[in-house]
């Protein structure tokens, strides 16, 4: 299983980690097509294809709970599960 993948499943665990570092997991995500821009004021935008969503980055290295549970229903939405990844 590659490191990237493992960080995707990460953010589909139960329960929720809370402290999953912020530029590995964008990383995880670019790794998979997602592209990653960050705003001025402190959001990632992720768009895949034809979809888009965002997260709040916080101001430390980690991820909160809710960032998580987020960026968990953004990579739902376009599709990105760790079971689609894994085929």
């Amino acid at each position: 299983m590659s490191r990237h993948l493992h960080k995707i499943e990460k953010i589909f665990s139960h329960p929720l980690p809370a402290n999953l570092d912020v530029k590995k997991t964008l990383s995880a995500i670019e790794h998979f097509g997602v592209r990653v821009e960050v705003s001025k004021n402190h959001r990632a935008k992720l768009y895949y294809g034809e979809k888009e969503g965002s997260v709040q980055l916080p101001h430390g290295d980690h991820f909160t709970k809710d960032e998580v549970m987020r960026l968990k229903h953004i990579l739902e939405d376009f599709g990105l599960t760790p079971e689609s990844l894994q085929k």
